[in-house]
């Protein structure tokens, strides 16, 4: 009975989903409708190469672009593109290391080929097949239908588009696929799974998830409070185009096993095309850090437009989805490039480019300890030809804003396209991508640039990883959807790269390659500083890290425009005065390679309260005007008892208490707080002393009339003269210092002094 209760519960959890799912901009939770742990992989799957009719799928799941983000196919000239890279690298690398073929075709197309590296394994996944490989590239599982993975689930079919990643900061693997059932209605559902351990060919936690509308192209990533999740969603039954939503995963309860995990989603505006979301390749950044989700626009202005999805696990309502200020980029141009545009050898039949500004799998993060990365890339038109945009986004004091891009289009007339990215530890970035043309069978390239480098360009030369032997040939076109980037977790310098091709002419009989290559062969250098920039008066630790080269070891000298330091460490501290370029040189014994690095200041807020001011005790308001620079937020406070007007505004009046008098004087402070990157507060004193104003002769000015006390301090009567010209009558009034009046007596105009004799004996001692 237990059993059948919790099944029932967690079923209305899923039909709670698709009622909410509607509300637009309020987080939707749901619950797996189902979650087991399956027995080792090795023991539940058997080799599959039976072939699978998935042609239901053809022109029914709508990978594709929408209608109304196609562009309609143009004869105007090419438009020029504002950052491309027309001319080849000239950094030779070593060739590939490990390269063979990967899943093959079992009847569907297109393969969406993914995959990814761990510390042991590579795992690859297409359309419908997977496989588990060591990673000298011998098989040791697979290939086997995907939905085997799943075996023993409900509503378990094998519809694809599954996805792999592995999650380096659990030492865990996670797979996803889609099961369509029902199809064209609904339910719908998404089947993941996560490695128990680093071996993913051992027990695995599975749960399943139901949507009410179709989650088409699912795309996952690792984040550090969840896995999330961007897809494209078709209306039940109709079919028709609802937008992209995002969605988060609880990360901690599916590692842990947890049946309850649960699942957040928003949705996108309805003209967001291919959003994806940052996954993780490097420590996670501090917990609560939001997980960026993005999607490019392509208008007047091209832009990247980017939210942050920040889930609230313990109050999933608390949850919120919030656009940042968009970043604009360099013109992004599809013109040209709609439905199927890229040429093939010894066909006229054209391959499909998916240049609709959708971001490709995937959009890898890092963090660094100067700055986090987030890398994009696209297909645009180049000059008449498909090219690979890409971009890296940095993320420096909580904003985000664009710090490189380029347009990789070499002269050469050849069409690239169907990118894949990814950046490793050292910050060295590898593009890999599908290449073809009227002289070449779809083959497979990658290229990629060095953490040094100058900004925008990919320096390495351009490689090959296997070159196609014919062409596909079916009319619809279809080519990958997606292909996989992975820098390798264990080896800085190395990556892994599958994607598909043709080893002869066919309409369907595509072929899959995993091939790895390393940048460390090259000499490079990154030299960087942290903190930067940095406050006035602190230091900062200046790093350049070396890699590859002639292997015999290391030396170190360090400049500095203006001239003036000097240093044979690759470490050293320094203390700028001013904005300063620190140059590393950095010798391998064979070559020396010289990087820079710009440490700019910061400044404490400058503040000035005023000076010090002697005033008489029976004032009631004292004015006050301050000034501030470098700040961040300031405010007015008092060591006494008495107010101020406003103590957010520099101009403002003190009204002193009754024990700020009696004290004899008050201090007033001007606080203002520091913009990063200084920290802290700074502050400023006025002192107001009261006096009691007595015992002093005030000689009138010009005529004007005095006042004389005497004597002053005094015990049993006191006179008070007044001389001078008065106009009029005036009005002499004795009060005690709160206020009180004790004496008053009208004086009428006159020119000669006036004397006034008051009895104070009956009086207590104080100030009057």
């Amino acid at each position: 009975m237990k059993k059948v209760f919790t099944l029932a519960l967690v079923l209305l959890f899923g039909a709670q989903f698709a009622i909410a799912q509607d509300e637009s901009q309020k987080p939707v939770v749901m619950y797996p409708v189902y979650f087991d742990v399956s027995p080792p992989l090795r023991d539940m799957v058997l080799e599959s190469d039976n072939m699978i009719d998935n042609s239901w799928k053809e022109g029914i799941v709508k990978n594709k672009l929408n209608a109304f983000t196609q562009e309609e196919p143009s004869t105007d000239a090419p438009v020029p593109d504002p950052v491309r890279q027309s001319f080849f690298g000239d950094i030779v690398t070593d060739t590939t290391i490990q390269n063979f073929d990967g899943v093959g075709a079992n009847g569907s197309y297109p393969p969406d080929t993914d995959g990814d590296v761990g510390p042991n394994h590579y795992m690859q996944v297409v359309n419908t097949r997977f496989a588990v490989y060591n990673k000298n590239g011998v098989k040791l599982l697979g290939p086997s239908n995907n939905n085997s993975i799943f075996s023993g689930l409900p509503n378990n079919t094998n519809d694809g588009d599954g996805i792999l990643l592995y999650d380096e900061n659990a030492d865990r693997w996670l797979f996803s696929q889609f099961a369509l059932p029902n199809y064209p209605n609904g339910p719908f559902y998404e089947n993941v799974a996560i490695s128990q351990t680093n071996d993913p060919t051992g027990s695995w936690y599975r749960y399943q998830f139901q949507f009410a509308d179709m989650p088409d192209y699912p795309k996952l990533s690792v984040w550090v409070d969840g896995y999330y999740m961007t897809i494209r969603r078709f209306a039940s039954g109709s079919g028709n185009w609802l937008g992209c939503s995002a969605v988060a995963m609880d990360r901690d309860k599916m590692i842990a096993g947890l049946p309850n995990a649960g699942m957040v989603m928003f949705n996108l505006p309805s003209s967001a095309e291919g959003p994806q979301a940052a996954d993780c390749d490097s420590d996670f950044p501090p917990l609560g850090t939001p997980c960026p989700v993005c999607y490019l626009t392509a208008t007047a202005t091209s832009t990247v437009r980017l939210y942050d999805f920040q889930v609230d696990w313990t109050n999933t309502a608390n949850s919120t989805f919030t656009l940042t200020p968009q970043i604009t980029v360099g013109n992004i141009s599809t013109t040209g490039l709609s439905g199927n545009a890229i040429p093939q050898k010894n066909t006229s039949q054209k391959l499909d480019a998916m240049a609709g500004k959708r971001i490709m799998f995937r959009m890898p993060y890092r963090k660094f300890s100067t700055h986090s990365s987030m890398l994009i890339n696209t297909t645009v038109n180049a000059g008449g030809v498909a090219g690979i945009r890409w971009m890296e986004l940095r993320n420096v004091a909580g904003t985000w804003s664009l710090y490189q891009e380029g347009t990789y289009a070499p002269g050469d007339g050849h069409y690239r396209w169907m990118g894949s990215i990814a950046m490793d530890e050292l910050g060295n970035i590898a593009l890999g991508y599908s290449i073809s043309s009227s002289t070449m069978f779809p083959s497979i390239r990658y290229t990629g640039r060095l953490a040094g480098d100058p900004l925008g360009i990919m320096t390495i030369q351009e490689r090959g990883i296997i070159n196609g032997g014919g062409y596909q040939s079916n009319t619809d076109g279809r080519w990958g959807d997606y292909s996989a980037m992975s820098a390798d977790p264990s080896t800085p310098g190395k990556f892994w790269y599958t994607q598909e091709y043709y080893s002869s002419t066919s309409a369907a009989n595509w072929k899959t390659r995993i091939g790895s290559f390393s940048f460390s062969n090259v000499f490079s250098t990154v030299a960087s500083a942290a903190p930067n920039p940095v406050c006035l008066g602190d230091s900062t630790q200046l790093m350049v890290l070396a890699n590859g080269g002639s292997g015999s070891g290391y030396t170190y000298s360090w400049t500095s425009i203006p001239a003036g330091f000097t240093s044979n460490i690759y470490n050293p501290k320094v203390l700028p005065s001013e904005p300063t370029k620190y140059i590393a040189h950095t010798s391998d014994g064979a070559i020396t390679r010289h990087d820079t690095i710009d440490v700019t200041l910061g400044y404490k807020p400058i503040v000035e309260a005023g000076s010090d001011t002697i005033v008489c005790w029976y004032v009631i308001e004292v004015p006050c005007s301050g000034s501030i620079s470098n700040y961040k937020q300031f405010a007015w406070s008092t060591t006494g008892g008495g107010s101020f007007t406003n103590t957010a505004t520099l101009s403002t009046i003190y009204r002193p208490s009754l024990s700020d008098k009696l004290a004899g004087f008050v201090d007033l402070k001007l606080v203002a707080s520091s913009n990063a990157p200084c920290t802290g507060n700074v502050t400023d004193i006025r002192r107001v002393t009261f006096d009691v104003c007595t015992g002093l002769e005030t000689p009138g000015k010009d005529g004007e009339p005095g006042i004389l006390i005497q004597p002053n301090p005094a015990s049993t009567s006191v006179m008070i003269g007044v001389r001078g010209r008065l106009e009029g009558t005036s009005v002499l009034t004795v009060k005690t210092i709160d206020g009180k009046t004790l004496f008053t007596e009208n004086i009428t105009g006159r020119e000669t002094p006036a004397r006034n004799t008051l009895d104070i004996s009956g009086y207590a001692r104080g100030i009057y």
